[in-house]
Formats: C-alpha cells, sequence, structure tokens
C-alpha cells in the first residue's frame, strides 16, 4: 500500500476514534424467531473505488464479488455482510458500509459488533439521535464495554442530554477507575452546574491519566479562572498550545479516550503484512503506546530486515521512549541502508551536536538538505549548528534560505539577526529586525533585539538610543524580565541617563537573583559597575550569550522538545 493511501487511512481510522455513532432503538436488541431471507437483505452496492491504492481496490472487489455470489446462492452469513462493511468503514465508504453493517446486525441481532460500528459510523457522521439509538442498542448487549459507555456519554452530552451522559460516565468510571473519557465528561457537566472545585479536581485527574491530552487544558483553564486561580489557569492555555506537537510520525493525539478493542479490529482490517504493522505501529506511537508502537516496528524489521523506513520508525520510538544510545543504533542502520535519508541524518546530526561534533553535525545537517530542500528542520539546525560553531556569515546566510522557503518562520528570522550581530553587521542586522517586526508584529523578540541593537551597537549610524526608549516603552507595558530592564538601562545610558541605567540594571539583576539566574545576574553587575563609572554599552549581546547558541531543535524526539 502506497504511504500516501496509508496515511489517508490513518487520518480516517482517527476520526473514528475520536467520536462515533449509529442505529436502533432504545430498547436493546430487536429479538427475532425467524432469520430473513437473502432475499429480505438489501444489496450492497459497489461504490466508487478508483481513488483507492489497487491492492485495497482488489481487496473490496473480491469481497463484494464474493457477498454477492453467496447473496445469489440464498446462502451469506453476517460475517461475510459484516467483514465487507468494515473494510467499506474503514476507508470512508459510509454509505455502503451502513447497508453492509445493517445486513449483517439483521442475521445476528444478538451479535455486539454490528450495532457497535453502525454507532461509531452514525457518530462520524453527525447523525446523533441515530448513533444513541445504536449505542443503546450495543450496550444491552455488552453493558460493561467501557468505550462504548464513554462514546454514549459525549452523545448525550453534546445534545445537552446531562443526566444521560452522568449516568454512563459514572458508570464508565465504576468498570475502570482510568477511564480519562469519562472524568472529562463529568468534568464539563461539573462546570456546566458552575461546580468549579469539583469540575477542576476531575479534570485534573483526567490530565494525570491522559498527559498527552491537551484538549483537557482549556476546560481546565475554565475552572481554575472561576476559582480565581488566574496564574494556573494561564498555565494550561500555555500548555494546549503544545497540542500541535509533532514526535516525527505526525501529529500527536490530542485528545482523551478509551482503549476500544473493537475499534483496533476495524483499523487492522484496512491493512496486512508489513504495510498493517506500520499502520499499527504508528497510531500506537500517535496515542502514546510506546511500548506497543515498539513491538509493530520490531515486527516490521522481522518482515524486511533491509527497509530503511522500519529501521527510522524503531529509532524514533526508541528515541521518544528515552532510549538514546538504542535509537542512535537504528538511525546508523537507517543511513547504512539510505544514505540520503533526511530525518536520520537530522536526528544523528543533533546527537553530534550534542556530544560537541560540531562540524560532524553541521556535515550531516548539510546532507539533510540537500536530500530534502523543503525540509524547515533541516535547515533551521544546519544555520543553528553553523552559528554555535562561529561561522555566523555562513549561518545568516542558511536562515536566509529558509525565510526564502518559509517567509513565516519565526525562528529563522530571529536567528538570522543574531547570526548578523555576531558577524559584526549591524547594518544589516538592524534592516533585518526592522523588515521581521513588519512581518510578524505581534513577535515581542523582534523589537526588544533591534531596541537592544538601537542603544548599544558599536556602529554610530546603526545606534538611536531615543528610539530605542520609544520601542522599549512599548515592550515594557506588557513584558517586565531581566533581558528586558538589561535593555532599558542600555538605552538610559545610550542618552546619557546612567542614574537611570544604574536603576535599570539593578532592576533586572534582582529579577535574575530571583528567578534563580545566578549567571545572568554576575555577568548583569558588570554593566552595573560600567553605568556607576557613566560610561554606556558597546556590545548588545555579550559573546558568550545563549542567543549565539541555538540549541538542536528534533521534531522526532518529543521528550527533547519538551525540555527545550
Amino acid at each position: 500500500m502506497g504511504t500516501n493511501n496509508l496515511i489517508v487511512a490513518a487520518a480516517l481510522l482517527l476520526a473514528l476514534s475520536l467520536g462515533c455513532a449509529e442505529d436502533s432503538s432504545q430498547e436493546g436488541p430487536r429479538q427475532t424467531t425467524t432469520t430473513p431471507t437473502d432475499d429480505e437483505l438489501r444489496r450492497v452496492p459497489l461504490p466508487e473505488v478508483g481513488g483507492l491504492d489497487p491492492e485495497i481496490q482488489l481487496e473490496i472487489r473480491q469481497s463484494h464479488r464474493g457477498l454477492e455470489t453467496s447473496m445469489d446462492a440464498g446462502t451469506s452469513v453476517h460475517e461475510e455482510h459484516g467483514r465487507l462493511g468494515m473494510q467499506l468503514d474503514a476507508f470512508g465508504l459510509r454509505d455502503a458500509a451502513e447497508i453492509a453493517y445493517r445486513n449483517a446486525r439483521q442475521l445476528a441481532p444478538d451479535d455486539f459488533r454490528w450495532a457497535y460500528y453502525l454507532a461509531l459510523l452514525y457518530e462520524a457522521q453527525s447523525r446523533p439521535e441515530e448513533a444513541i439509538d445504536a449505542f443503546l442498542v450495543a450496550l444491552a448487549l455488552r453493558p460493561d464495554y467501557v468505550a462504548g459507555l464513554a462514546r454514549l456519554g459525549d452523545v448525550y452530552l453534546l445534545q445537552g442530554r446531562s443526566n444521560e451522559a452522568r449516568q454512563r460516565f459514572d458508570r464508565g468510571l465504576e468498570l475502570d477507575a482510568t477511564c480519562a473519557q469519562c472524568l472529562v465528561g463529568l468534568g464539563r457537566l461539573s462546570l456546566q452546574d458552575q461546580e468549579y472545585e469539583r469540575a477542576a479536581t476531575q479534570l485534573e485527574q483526567a490530565l494525570t491519566i491522559a498527559p498527552w491530552a491537551a484538549t483537557i487544558r482549556y476546560p481546565l483553564a475554565q475552572a481554575y479562572r472561576a476559582l480565581g486561580r488566574d496564574g494556573e489557569a494561564q498555565g494550561q492555555l500555555d500548555e494546549r498550545a503544545d497540542a500541535t506537537r509533532n514526535i516525527g510520525l505526525g501529529r500527536v493525539i490530542d485528545r482523551p479516550g478509551v482503549y476500544d478493542p473493537l475499534l483496533e479490529q476495524l483499523r487492522a482490517v484496512a491493512v496486512a503484512g508489513k504495510v498493517a504493522y506500520e499502520a499499527r505501529g504508528v497510531m500506537a506511537a500517535r496515542e502514546g503506546r510506546w511500548n506497543e508502537a515498539l513491538e509493530q516496528f520490531d515486527k516490521m524489521i522481522e518482515a524486511d530486515p533491509e527497509d530503511p523506513v522500519s529501521r527510522n520508525l524503531l529509532a524514533i520510538t526508541l528515541l521518544n521512549m528515552g532510549n538514546r544510545e538504542e535509537a542512535r543504533e537504528q538511525y546508523q542502520e537507517t543511513l547504512r541502508l539510505d544514505p540520503a535519508h533526511a530525518g536520520a541524518n537530522i536526528q544523528l546530526g543533533i546527537f553530534l551536536a550534542e556530544d560537541g561534533q560540531e562540524r560532524d553535525a553541521i556535515s550531516r545537517f548539510r546532507q539533510a538538505v540537500e536530500s530534502d530542500p523543503g525540509s524547515n528542520v533541516a535547515h533551521l539546525n544546519l544555520a543553528a549548528a553553523l552559528l554555535r560553531d562561529g561561522q555566523p556569515s555562513e549561518a545568516a546566510a542558511a536562515y536566509n534560505a529558509l525565510i526564502a522557503l518559509d517567509p513565516s518562520n519565526g525562528p529563522a528570522r530571529l536567528g538570522r539577526a543574531f547570526a548578523l550581530i555576531r558577524a559584526g553587521r549591524h547594518p544589516e542586522a538592524k534592516a533585518a529586525l526592522e523588515d521581521d517586526t513588519r512581518a510578524q508584529p505581534n513577535e515581542i523578540a523582534f523589537p526588544h533585539t533591534l531596541a537592544r541593537l538601537l542603544a548599544a551597537s558599536p556602529d554610530d549610524s546603526v545606534r538611536n538610543g531615543r528610539r530605542a526608549f520609544e520601542i522599549l516603552a512599548e515592550i515594557t507595558a506588557v513584558v517586565q524580565s531581566p533581558q528586558v530592564m538589561e535593555t532599558t538601562a542600555m538605552a538610559a545610558a545610550e542618552v546619557g541617563l546612567f542614574e537611570d541605567a544604574a536603576r535599570y540594571q539593578g532592576m533586572a539583576i534582582e529579577m535574575a537573583n530571583q528567578a534563580g539566574l545566578a549567571a545572568l545576574a554576575a555577568q548583569l553587575n558588570v554593566g552595573l559597575s560600567r553605568y556607576r563609572q557613566r560610561q554606556p554599552s558597546r556590545q548588545p549581546f555579550a559573546d558568550h550569550d545563549p542567543v549565539f547558541a541555538p540549541a538542536p531543535f528534533s521534531p522526532q524526539a518529543l521528550v527533547e522538545a519538551r525540555a527545550q
């Protein structure tokens, strides 16, 4: 199966896992005394499958042909209808899948699967009333199915049927105390009832169980805000911005869920063999089930030890699990099999940079850029490595290449400014920062860096203390930090206000000490002595300032990305 088709299939299946549903009555499974004949069942139409992978087309056509043959002979069974329904459902062909599921349920009304799959299908199609009916039928057959209880609770909640939602969430928690989806549902109900302490407790418990589920953080922030805990509320909102983080295997699933064996079976229908291992492993990784992902990728390698894709997937998983050296070995294996593999070159380059082997790291990053010229991460790591290695002009050129590729890339724009400053090309840095400020007016780092350059550049043509003060007046209205106070002191000294400069520098030192930044406080004391001697600053950034040593960036390492 082609990679693109696999991604499409995974996306369709992910949509199912985030909520789904279907048909029937609230009275439980229909009891019948006779099994319907094939003449009484609806024929399942063969939908247009031309856009699918050829292997998938063949599989669906064969299943459809087999069912047609059985129905012509009057011998079809519920497994044939249900199996075809699952195949169609897995690839988004839901109208035909619905007919197949309905037939399967008519033939086997006591089989939990067909009512449940119909419920998932209806929920995916935003047909809540039919979804509720189908969930009720399914849960009458399996009242202990926690995933079904949680999903039905969610549908009730969206329909404003709070009491019925609460009953399902409570029952789900009785059966499984780790049902984060149930806790979130109860937390939302508590918010509706203005029981904010209870809501906060329930949502905190859910977040403890599912820390990756960033969507929990918004209602938790609402609860904190209502309780007057504004700092904690803002912290949750800031953390929520991490919901789009990338672990190298696609977007992380950021909603709480419940393990759903039937949904896993539906996913497994879509693929087979090595492709199946890849699909299951990727989905497990995206849901944070790392041990399961590891098992699937190990099976991929057993099936084809010389496949670089398998090695790279295993390496990504090991890295996210914190097994750095084992991950390094698998990345090296990936490059043995495919020396141009961009992702493996990037991550091995990061390992080399972390080990202090900057020149070797640069070689890896250059190879990654050559292999994948459209990779922002490759360009960003190359530019940062050049800057760390004392090649600021080359770094500025690398940052410029990335900005040409992606003008919205803020880190590249800021990195370019620092590279130009480090290279002593202050007029160019000033012009670049002015352009950056116009391009991204909401990013404070650009005007702040510009203000520092205007206040302390050794280039007379660049310095403009009055303008620096004007810029800082806007910045200090929204941000006060040791670095901003230091810049304000530089601007004051530039216009001859040395007493004010010393006062601002003292404020910066106090802030740094309060934040536990001893090294920064020591550096700031040097500037304080200078201002007391009535001398302005002529160095916007110290030679050893961290802005000239940007850390490597790995989109494949969730643990490291969080730390950075």
